[in-house]
This record gives C-alpha cells, sequence and structure tokens, in this order.
C-alpha cells in the first residue's frame, strides 16, 4: 500500500507543503486527493462533497481540483497563449482574452506568450501549466484547490522564486487552497502555512514549518527539513551535556545552535569546510565517532586540521527514534 493513514484537511487561502523522500507516497496521495485514482479504504472529500475515484465516474477528476503534473503535460504545437485559451474554449470570446491577459500578467508569460513550449524555460512552462489549471474561474463563493507536483523541481534559484512568488499570488487572489510535494524542504519551509513529512507512506509529522524544524519527529524528519547533527546520547558527555537517556538515544542539533569559539565548553578539529556565499559550512570531528557541522559566517582564520572550541546554544532536541 503506496499511502497509509493519512488525514489532511487544506483549507480555502492556505498553503500546504508535503515533504517526503523518492517513493515515500507524495504523486500517489495527489492523485488520491485529485479523483484520479481509487483509494483501497477511506477516502476524499472536498467542501463536504464526496471525490469519486475513476471506478465511480466516466471522466475522472474533479472540476473545483485542479492537478499540476511534475510534467507540464502542455500541447506542444500551440503557443503558450494558446495552451492557457483551451481550458477555457467554451467561454465566450470576449471573457477568453480577458482572462488569458489577466493568466498572463499573474504568471510573468507576456513576453512569451506567441512562443511554443519548446521556446521556452522550465519554469515558464510550469508557470503555464498553472495558468491553465486554474483559468476556469469558478463562480464566486466557490473553493477551488490546486495541487502541484514537484513544482520548484529543475528549476533555477530565479524562476523558483517566481513558482513561490506565485503560489502566494494565487492563495490570496484566486480563493484556493493549495497542496503542493516537494522533495526539498526549503521550498516547503518557506512558503507553507503548515508542512506535512511522509514516510513511507505515512503522514508521521504535520505542523507549523517553525515547528517541524524545531522540533522534528525522528531523524528522518530532521535531515529531511534541513542540516542536523544526529548525535547518539553516548558522545554527549564529550558536549558537556548529561543525560539519563540510552546511550543509542539520538538528539538532533542544528548547525546553527553550535558556535566556534576559543573559550567553548569543549571542542574538535576541524575536517573539512565548505563556502556557501553568506556563510560556510564546517565540519568538526568530535572523536573519532562522532562529527558535527557548523555554519558561520564568520570562517576568517579558520583551516582544516585546526583545533577550535565549541559552545551549544540552546537545548538539544531529542528524538523519538533513531
Amino acid at each position: 500500500m503506496a499511502v497509509r493513514s493519512v488525514t489532511l484537511t487544506v483549507k480555502s487561502g492556505e498553503v500546504v507543503g508535503l515533504v517526503g523522500a523518492s517513493g515515500s507516497g507524495k504523486s500517489t496521495l495527489l492523485n488520491l486527493m485529485a479523483g484520479l485514482l481509487d483509494s483501497d479504504d477511506g477516502g476524499v472529500s472536498f467542501n463536504n462533497e464526496h471525490i469519486q475515484g475513476p471506478s465511480e465516474r466516466l471522466v475522472a477528476g474533479h472540476p473545483q481540483i485542479k492537478l499540476v503534473h511534475q510534467e507540464y503535460q502542455l500541447m506542444p504545437n500551440i503557443t503558450i497563449r494558446e495552451n492557457i485559451v483551451y481550458s477555457i474554449r467554451f467561454y465566450e470570446k470576449e471573457y477568453q482574452e480577458y482572462r488569458v491577459k489577466q493568466l498572463l500578467a499573474l504568471c510573468r508569460l507576456e513576453h512569451v506568450a506567441n512562443r511554443l513550449p519548446k521556446q521556452v524555460s522550465g519554469g515558464e512552462k510550469q508557470r503555464t501549466a498553472i495558468a491553465r489549471a486554474i483559468a476556469e474561474k469558478p463562480a464566486d463563493g466557490v473553493p477551488t484547490a490546486l495541487l502541484l507536483d514537484e513544482p520548484f523541481s529543475h528549476l533555477d534559484s530565479a524562476n523558483r522564486d517566481l513558482i513561490r512568488e506565485l503560489i502566494l499570488d494565487l492563495v490570496r487572489n484566486e480563493k484556493t487552497a493549495c497542496l503542493f510535494v516537494t522533495h526539498d524542504a526549503a521550498d516547503a519551509l518557506s512558503i507553507s502555512d503548515r508542512i506535512g513529512i511522509l514516510q513511507s507512506g505515512r503522514l508521521i509529522q504535520l505542523d507549523t514549518p517553525q515547528q517541524v524544524y524545531r522540533f522534528p519527529h525522528n531523524a528522518y524528519v530532521a535531515q529531511l527539513t534541513g542540516l542536523a547533527n544526529i548525535i547518539r546520547a553516548k558522545h554527549l558527555p564529550s558536549m558537556g551535556i548529561q543525560h539519563s537517556f540510552h546511550p543509542n538515544a539520538t538528539v538532533c542539533v542544528r548547525p546553527e545552535q553550535l558556535e566556534i569559539n576559543d573559550r567553548g565548553l569543549f571542542g574538535g578539529i576541524i575536517r573539512r569546510i565548505f563556502f556557501k556565499g553568506h556563510y560556510s559550512e564546517v565540519q568538526i570531528e568530535l572523536n573519532r565517532y562522532a562529527k558535527v557541522t557548523v555554519v558561520t559566517d564568520k570562517p576568517e582564520g579558520l583551516a582544516v586540521g585546526q583545533l577550535v572550541g565549541l559552545n551549544l546554544l540552546g537545548g538539544v532536541h531529542w528524538l523519538r527514534d533513531g
């Protein structure tokens, strides 16, 4: 079973990001929610209406639930403008022109409106797919749901920023409930009202980005949502931390919780330094069995092989399992 025991509600005007490794059930869950797959047990409802699966209706899906696939699924031989028009082809010509002009502006696509999909970037294809999905605007007061499958994959930094802005604009302006799945938690942390973590088809944690980042359920959640030092209890005394937990119990210490300081309470030897632009990641070996990563915006004077002191800023978070 690809998805098991998932209970999730997304409200109008809310952005929820689901994060999981490959094979965790992200795409399967989206297809279930869109009415494109039948569930063996349980069900999906939209605005208190049961969503029928493909075995229950001739044309699978729901008119107010729009799923944007990772592959975009644009028609290759017509322009970007015509791809969007196609979604509202049964409407009056005047409305088509008004709505397409509105969407081209919202999705920052005016400059490529007359190009074919093969002539535009991946980010522009993604924005076209979103524009096409939301083109058919429901009557006033009727909610819609936008489901996005890996909307940030294969995009450069500039296009990722545009997609993030677009999602937030849609939620604000289009009375939309938005759910997206991704394997990269950085995007989910930045724009989601809530994020959920999928592991082996189960929703193991669902909360605000701040809570999930600071208090991860287990090591999987901690490492999926950012850099994390997972340290076994038996190595904590070397950091000046006394405890009564089992030696194989683990804690999560985020790199920003560690400070390099000559007068630190504990220390280690620098083994790697990775320059990241406005900060550097420094890998420090505490002993032959444990090492930690520290982030610093002042790497000057640090060198591989150097013995440095460390301080722990704040407490550690005990994980429920490793």
